[in-house]
């Protein structure tokens, strides 16, 4: 059998057909290492110097190419100079921080959470404006680095090349951080023109920002990731599919158009977490391409997802990382294996990690889960 390249085996998976391998992936903007566990992999595979953090106010703060090339993964990433809920600007005291919309968050090692929404006791529309910092697209912050980082990536190597969110959460998840989830939510049931109104700023500072990395490098992406938008629990939705519908859509359908506005070609992946499966019809109606994590939650029939939405969508995750990744050796070989037998026929599958991989993974069985994925994951 020939070897494909990792652009080529990728766009096959994405094309619906199976690849020479599957396809593999770790560093996307929900799919990581978070610090610890990254620089215990410097360690364990004697990498020497970690490199330089790509961003701050994060706990997934490197993007180490030598990591990606020992565990021989197909995806290579691109990012931002500056994420506008990245929290950088330090408050009163070394655990409170705020990001460039001006809203506070609080740090609880290993992550941080955004505090009381800076909207919580917004009245009017006029509040949304006057109350919050949207970005200025004139600071060259925004895109320091990406378009030399781009180039090089699509023109000097063979990788799939991935353009990392440009916000860490989307519209619906910023509103929810500016308003407070409940209110937010109680908002879209009782006060639609105001949710409206905050969803149509949310999602113009995002475009603005979507916008200045597709003029700068986007003729070079493969790939461009959508913000992180969380759109149900382990259970079920946290809206309905009407709600998602009115509210959510639209917003989605806005920064998908620019993107294809630059590029055409450009492949669009969504993280959504959570048991969505009752919204992937809408969803996939919009054009996503790549869909991550299909978590495997209790409420989700992997192979029934599969089996419903698998000729339209290609999944990209998969991977439990709260019992199999932190279990032993032979836990994280029969997930990938389970997951191969789940996903993998027919193409549209890239296997990785379902979220960030934690603290609690033993470098180990990173290794382990691309070198079960490479052995068994060999097209028959």
């Amino acid at each position: 059998m020939t070897t494909m390249l990792h652009r080529e085996r990728v766009l096959s998976a994405l094309n619906h057909q199976e690849p020479d391998r599957i396809p593999t992936a770790l560093g996307g903007g929900p799919y990581g290492l978070v610090d610890d566990l990254y620089l215990r992999m410097v360690k364990h595979l004697d990498l020497g110097q970690p490199v330089k953090p790509f961003r701050s106010g994060h706990s997934i703060s490197y993007m180490d190419d030598r990591l990606l090339d020992i565990l021989g993964t197909d995806l290579r990433y691109c990012w931002p100079g500056l994420l506008p809920n990245s929290p950088v600007i330090l408050g009163a005291d070394a655990d409170t921080f705020y990001d460039s919309y001006g809203q506070v968050w609080k740090r609880a090692l290993p992550y941080y959470y955004a505090g009381e929404g800076i909207l919580k006791h917004a009245e009017t529309v006029a509040d949304i404006e006057r109350l919050v910092r949207w970005p200025d697209l004139s600071d060259p912050r925004w895109t320091a680095g990406l378009a030399e980082r781009a180039q090089n990536l699509r023109e000097a190597t063979d990788y799939f090349v991935v353009m990392r969110m440009v916000a860490s959460h989307g519209p619906f998840q910023t509103a929810c951080d500016l308003r407070g989830t409940e209110n937010f939510l109680m908002d879209m049931a009782l006060r639609p023109e105001f949710a409206q109104a905050l969803l149509e700023k949310v999602t113009s500072a995002i475009d603005g920002l979507l916008r200045l990395a597709m003029q700068s490098s986007g003729k070079w992406f493969d790939m461009v990731e959508l913000p992180g938008d969380d759109y149900a629990g382990n259970t079920s939705t946290i809206i309905s599919p009407g709600m998602f519908h009115q509210f959510i859509r639209p917003c989605l359908a806005r920064l998908i158009n620019t993107i294809k506005e630059h590029n055409p070609a450009t492949k669009i992946m969504l993280h959504s977490d959570g048991a969505i499966a009752k919204l992937l019809p809408d969803i996939l109606t919009l054009g996503v391409d790549v869909l991550h994590p299909l978590e495997p939650l209790a409420a989700t029939d992997i192979p029934a997802v599969k089996a419903n939405f698998g000729d339209k969508v290609t999944f990209l995750g998969g991977i439990d990382i709260s019992h199999a990744m932190p279990g032993s050796r032979a836990e994280v070989i029969a997930e990938v294996k389970l997951r191969l037998a789940q996903l993998a026929p027919d193409g549209g599958y890239i296997l990785a990690p379902s979220n960030h991989l934690q603290a609690d993974v033993p470098p180990e069985n990173v290794v382990t889960l691309f070198e079960t994925a490479r052995e068994f994951g060999i097209r028959s």
